[in-house]
């Protein structure tokens, strides 16, 4: 690592227990984990112990980009927080989550290639750090104002070209879905951790950076970037912005409404859109955001209400800094025991989902912990614990972890095993399998993928093209590694997972994308000659770590599996072979090197990787085989 080189070589802390900052060297961090996710299990591994609670203030907050965070490599806009997790299930446990926007080149350009939060304020506070200044700044008037406000009043006190991350009033009460949000709709989703600023009584960061960022080879950057750039030419994220809504859908609502598209810091795709639609607050949206759009199409039909019901949602709920995805499945959990007899109203009107008032409702509840809304808050897998049969409801929504499902577990064995496999839902950010064997295969011409392509790019990238055939388990404990070993390349760097891994293009004849573009975009970066085999072994160490970290929180063979529910057919959709998927798990541990019986890492495996560190501390604790 060179200074000044992608880097900045530095890693700001923060105790807000005793409101002090100091800063320590990136450098031996950055020579194993390089950033992002790497640098954020490190830190974990090295101070914070499995007891720590989510809510605990010796809890951390990392919020780490990575050394092309802030450069012109197309999709570079994004950072990765890692933390104990409030949301995670059945208890809380390390795990991550991925966050775009204009931040975190925005930290990097203050002089820092992290920022680390520990311990908890005696007094709710902004954190507002300009370059070398870091100020601890009163946030009691703040309590209670909404996200977008929050940044409104924020700019206006401090500097009008800061970034800003805060919570809503859903992290200040502490909501286990409580997100991290940006400007309009860049959240930190899936984790909780806007509940985990809210326990440390964390309002808002605020950062300013004036700092140049070197880059060793600018001229190289720049044509690794177009090459990016044009294998990225056709992608569908711009004008779609999701694939929850059919084509016809998408043009209905989104094309009435949009008014432009935007995107992260650096990004060619826009894949975020700003909706304006008549009677409601102008807002971005992206993904998820939809989650109210076919509740609200079979309450309304395709009329205005319709329209004004689905912004509301997600201008709401990114208001009160809440996760989307959550809401996705929630609601259809709400009405299946409504229909089974399980539920009263609650206050809720359950009978007029659908309806503008009823989310109106629901997200206010949950926001300010009234009624039902305050079980809710907790997330549907702990307010499941608190119903008869709730889970034979809940499951078939949320697979794992209490993660709101995504992707049919059901339909492709490489999905449930990558499930099964991690500390959240996986599929955030580990798009590139779903794509490659789903969702481009079926895409509308001339852009679908025909078969025989796509199996001639698993078959080169992820080792067989039985590795995208969902008639079988067989090869898809590789697909898996790759899969998973890509993702922590894309989270180290940090990249966008709708960019990278380049397993295909629209834009050429034969479909196939460059797997090399990541090691070329690092290494015209820090000027350190990076092969793709390199950056995929340091990959390869990251998922190592935090398979560690499982391991210590107690994480075993038996827990890395689906809510049973899927291992039996369910109205006519098949079941999940449960043998099959244990003899995949075997596969897998094997092929990983880790013991088969408990499917823990082995010394040997740990040293290959030179995680010597690591496999002390296990053998210390005696986990390691």
């Amino acid at each position: 690592m060179k200074d000044g080189w992608g880097f900045t070589g530095k890693i700001l802390r923060v105790d807000l227990t005793e409101r002090r900052s100091w800063t320590e060297s990136m450098e031996e961090y950055a020579k194993r984990f390089i950033g992002g996710i790497g640098l954020g299990y490190k830190i974990f591994w090295d101070d914070v112990g499995a007891e720590v609670g989510a809510y605990d203030p010796e809890n951390r907050l990392v919020f780490a980009p990575g050394p092309l965070t802030g450069t012109l490599a197309p999709g570079s806009g994004r950072f990765e927080i890692v933390s104990k997790s409030p949301r995670s299930y059945p208890k809380e446990t390390v795990t991550r989550s991925g966050m775009g926007g204009f931040w975190g080149p925005e930290l990097k350009y203050a002089g820092y290639d992290a920022l680390v939060v520990q311990g908890k304020s005696d007094e709710w506070v902004n954190l507002w750090i300009s370059n070398d200044g870091v100020e601890f700044l009163s946030a009691k008037d703040y309590l209670g104002e909404d996200t977008f406000s929050t940044q409104i009043r924020l700019r206006k006190e401090l500097d009008t070209r800061c970034q800003i991350l805060c919570i809503g009033p859903a992290g200040e009460r502490l909501s286990r879905l409580a997100v991290i949000l940006s400007e309009m709709t860049f959240a930190s989703g899936r984790s909780g951790f806007g509940a985990v600023m809210g326990a440390k009584r964390l309002k808002a960061i605020a950062v300013r950076g004036t700092n140049p960022l070197g880059v060793f080879d600018p001229q190289r950057l720049i044509e690794v970037s177009k090459k990016v750039r044009a294998l990225s030419n056709q992608n569908t994220s711009r004008e779609r912005t999701t694939l929850i809504l059919n084509l016809k859908e998408r043009e209905e609502f989104i094309n009435k409404h949009r008014k432009k598209n935007t995107g992260c810091f650096g990004c060619p795709l826009l894949c975020f859109t700003h909706i304006d639609v008549p009677g409601v607050d102008a807002c971005a949206a992206h993904c998820i955001s939809y989650f109210y759009h076919p509740h609200a199409t079979k309450f309304y039909g395709a009329t205005l209400e319709r329209d004004q019901a689905v912004a509301e949602a997600y201008s709401l709920a990114n208001r009160y800094g809440l996760d989307t995805f959550e809401f996705w499945h929630m609601i259809n959990f709400l009405r299946d025991l409504r229909d089974a007899g399980l539920l009263n109203q609650l206050g809720l009107d359950l009978d007029n989902i659908g309806r503008r008032g009823f989310v109106q409702k629901l997200l206010e509840s949950i926001t300010y912990r009234k009624g039902f809304g305050d079980l809710l808050a907790e997330g549907c897998a702990r307010t499941a614990d608190h119903i008869k049969n709730g889970w034979e409801f809940c499951a078939k929504y949320f697979p794992a972890y209490g993660s709101a499902a995504h992707g049919p577990i059901r339909k492709s064995p490489a999905l449930a095993l990558l499930w099964a496999l991690d500390s959240r839902g996986p599929l955030v950010d580990q798009h590139s399998y779903i794509r490659l064997s789903i969702s481009f295969p079926n895409e509308t011409p001339p852009l679908t993928l025909p078969r025989e392509r796509a199996e001639s790019i698993a078959q080169r990238f992820l080792g067989s093209k039985l590795a995208i055939d969902h008639s079988t388990f067989e090869s898809k404990a590789e697909a898996v590694i790759q899969t998973q070993d890509h993702s922590a390349v894309i989270d180290i760097l940090v990249l966008c997972d709708w960019l990278f891994p380049c397993f295909h293009s629209f834009a050429t004849e034969d479909r196939l994308g460059d797997l090399s573009l990541e090691s070329q975009l690092l290494s015209a970066v820090t000027g350190h000659p990076w092969s793709e085999k390199e950056l995929n072994r340091a990959g390869e160490r990251v998922w190592n770590l935090a398979r560690a970290i499982m391991i210590r929180e107690g994480r075993t063979r038996e827990q890395d599996t689906i809510h049973g529910i899927f291992f039996r057919e369910d109205k006519g959709e098949k079941a999940v072979f449960q043998t099959a998927l244990e003899q995949a798990k075997t596969e897998y541990y094997r092929l990983r090197g880790w013991d088969e019986r408990s499917g823990w890492p082995t010394r040997e495996k740990l040293e290959d990787l030179a995680l010597f560190d690591v496999a002390n501390d296990l053998k210390k604790e005696a986990l390691l085989t």
